[in-house]
């Protein structure tokens, strides 16, 4: 049986949409006769997806960065063990050791994704990429956005960078249902948000654009709910501690890490994602198909799947004002909520359809 190997340099702390997307790919594998080997560098904390792929046949490991002698052995023995025929590298920072060792193991198939917006601005960046493209047979970024930020930072091979979306599963849960199942409020407005509470997600300006909404005439009967946790419990306190200095405290509902964000999202009417830097929006995606309308920052791949006018409301990054102003918009116009929660909801099962993203991975294994 062929082998595929899925390196992730990132701890699953939940069963979310990325998880689901290897999920997939496990599934499709299995039907044309492949498995899948995921090796990660942290424990996952989501057991049900961790017993999920071993269900559809997967098989997973974890390696931990310990030391570069220690990581770099441990690899080149389960390369040996199972020969993969693909190497595909997510998130790692030992991207540059795992596909060398590929091509140490003449593995045929060496395949990066570029999941964030890289920033290619200095010599030694464009010499790691490029070096990269070296070493492997495609660069896959998430966004057009990112395509082109690595493709700009290229000395060499920029045809070998091809822009591959991620994708989600559909959905459709009863919204008065979901709120009772998670004690949210029935007689509120909900404005959804999930990220990590890392600054680049830009959940401290949520907090300052929610504060200045709630002084908009008319506002009453509206919650900001924040799905998601920190990799530290300082970045979660400091979060608390500003929504309390901006008196909002009571108005806000932290969701905390969970496995189970769609049904959370069906509970919403409004997403907002205001971060500093995305490659794409997983969540945003989510979020279409949950019918709800986006207000968003204009970077990176996040204009792709929150189109400005169509099914979201675009502003400038740190631009608090501008996501006040532009929730306001929606608090007080349902129809237009239910006119952008529309072309979202089109626009993600089109574009963004879980099993086709999936399928377009694992032809560009059969291409090379």
């Amino acid at each position: 049986m062929q082998v595929v190997f899925e390196i992730i340099g990132m701890g699953a702390k939940k069963y979310g949409g990325f998880e689901r997307y290897i999920l997939e790919e496990a599934r499709q594998l299995k039907e044309r006769g492949y498995k899948l080997v995921v090796v990660f560098d942290t424990q996952p904390l989501a057991d049900r997806y961790i017993e999920d792929l071993l269900h559809v046949g997967a098989s997973y490991y974890v390696i931990p960065y310990q030391n570069k002698l220690r990581f770099t052995s441990a690899i080149f023995k389960l390369m040996r063990k199972y020969r993969p025929e693909v190497v595909h590298s997510n998130f790692s920072s030992n991207i540059f050791l795992v596909q060398i060792m590929a091509c140490l193991m003449h593995v045929p198939v060496r395949i990066s994704t570029e999941h964030c917006l890289p920033v290619l601005s200095t010599c030694k960046r464009r010499f790691l990429y490029t070096f990269l493209s070296i070493l492997t047979n495609y660069i896959l970024p998430v966004s057009a956005q990112s395509a082109q930020a690595v493709q700009k930072g290229l000395w060499l091979n920029k045809s070998k960078v091809k822009t591959l979306y991620l994708g989600v599963n559909d959905f459709a849960y009863e919204k008065s249902e979901m709120k009772k199942k998670y004690g949210l409020p029935m007689d509120k407005l909900l404005i959804m948000n999930v990220a990590y509470h890392h600054p680049v997600k830009g959940v401290d300006v949520l907090l300052r654009a929610f504060a200045l909404l709630l002084k908009y005439p008319g506002v009453k009967d509206v919650v900001l709910c924040q799905i998601g946790g920190g990799q530290t419990g300082h970045d979660t306190s400091a979060l608390k501690s500003l929504a309390r200095s901006l008196g909002i405290e009571d108005r806000v509902i932290w969701m905390g890490l969970q496995n189970n964000v769609p049904e959370i999202l069906s509970c919403g009417d409004i997403y907002c994602q205001p971060s500093r830097s995305e490659g794409i929006g997983l969540a945003i995606m989510e979020a279409s198909l949950a019918r709800l309308p986006v207000v968003a920052t204009r970077v990176g791949g996040i204009p792709e799947v929150a189109v400005d006018k169509v099914n979201a409301y675009l502003v400038e990054s740190e631009d608090a004002d501008g996501l006040a102003g532009s929730m306001y918009m929606l608090y007080k116009d349902k129809a237009q909520r239910e006119r952008m929660g529309y072309h979202g909801r089109l626009q993600a099962l089109d574009k963004f359809c879980l099993s086709n993203q999936v399928t377009k991975l694992i032809e560009c294994f059969y291409k090379i």
